[in-house]
């Protein structure tokens, strides 16, 4: 979402809708596992008012329905999980298409070692649709399809496998854009990438080794009246594992700035990586500045004035490899020179 201006030094907090029925944040009652539904929450970035709604997505102003909770934010939200669950999110346009002169880069050719967090061999999943309420994903990234639901530079199934993660593994974004591999116990596997936050906050599902697939990325390895899937993690069938991989993507790294036309204020989006972002430093009068990182994935530097364009960015993946690009101030993605190093 654009942002004509803004106040500096703004942080909005995370919201959630409660989630509904027996397979989602319910702990009792009956029903079909798979039937549930719940509601989704909008986090935190500067920008417009959210929403109020039992299924409604927040952070874009989307409402309806007799929930509980509002939402504000420009920025992300967060799918909260059940049999079948909602997210809300915060994400840029996904009609931007402008590059922009960019220089870069520095991985070599050579692989380095996959630096990931370790496997969980007893997770747990479910899955969501976005027209159970959401707008916009956590991480960010442009949803550029419904029925079925498809997530921008998300590399499985046409970009229609991706996934919530809990808020342990989420961990403040470090994990947006990360790819993983699900696996059942009966040997039914399925990739997908993470795009958005399922949160504890408002589920008790969501629990450090869960996560919450896209509906399409779910039905590859369960059905949907199974819902719940991870028999040593709460669920009520199917022993499921999972473990970060690297994103099967050769194509440059891009940025995107959350604000087309501000010259005074700015924060930058990283796109389309092969291994998640460890950090992002912007070049300021001739010293490399850390950026921090938002719940909803863009990253500042301090106010976010950054001076005059063009923005000498560098992004650090987490096996330390770099990129780094020039970035005019428009809007769009702005690619890099190339993609980070392989690791094995």
């Amino acid at each position: 979402m654009k942002l004509g201006s803004m106040p500096r030094g703004i942080s909005w907090p995370l919201v959630a809708l409660i989630a509904l029925g027996v397979a989602g944040c319910s702990d009792g009652g009956g029903g079909d596992a798979g039937s549930a539904e719940s509601a989704s929450s909008a986090a935190g970035g500067p920008g417009g008012a959210g929403a109020v709604g039992a299924s409604a997505g927040t952070g874009a102003g989307a409402g309806g329905g007799d929930g509980v909770t509002t939402g504000a934010g420009a920025g992300p939200g967060s799918s909260t999980t059940a049999g079948s669950t909602s997210s809300t999110s915060g994400g840029g346009d996904p009609s931007a298409t402008s590059t922009g002169a960019t220089t870069s880069t520095g991985t070599g050719s050579e692989p380095v070692s996959c630096d990931y967090p370790a496997e969980y061999a007893n997770g747990s999943i479910t899955f969501y649709t976005l027209d159970m309420g959401s707008t916009e994903v956590n991480c960010s990234y442009p949803i550029v399809g419904r029925n079925p639901d498809v997530v921008g530079h998300v590399p499985f199934g046409g970009g229609q496998y991706f996934a919530a993660m809990n808020t342990t593994d989420y961990d403040a974004a470090a994990m947006c854009g990360a790819c993983v591999e699900v696996s059942r116990d009966d040997g039914r596997k399925v990739q997908a990438m993470v795009v958005d936050q399922c949160p504890i906050a408002t589920n008790p599902k969501c629990t450090a080794g869960h996560i919450d697939l896209s509906k399409s990325a779910f039905l590859q390895i369960g059905e949907e009246r199974e819902g719940y899937l991870g028999t040593t993690h709460g669920g009520a069938a199917g022993k499921i594992s999972w473990r970060y991989i690297p994103c099967p993507t050769t194509s440059a790294v891009s940025f995107r700035l959350k604000d087309a036309s501000n010259k005074y204020w700015n924060e930058i989006l990283v796109e389309g990586h092969a291994h998640p972002i460890e950090k992002l430093e912007v070049e300021i009068n001739g010293t490399w500045q850390t950026a921090t990182r938002q719940s909803y994935n863009y990253f500042v530097v301090g106010d976010g004035n950054m001076g005059n364009a063009p923005y000498h960015v560098r992004a650090t993946d987490i096996n330390g490899s770099t990129v780094e690009a020039m970035l005019d101030l428009k809007a769009g993605n702005q690619p890099a020179s190339g993609q980070f190093a392989a690791c094995d």
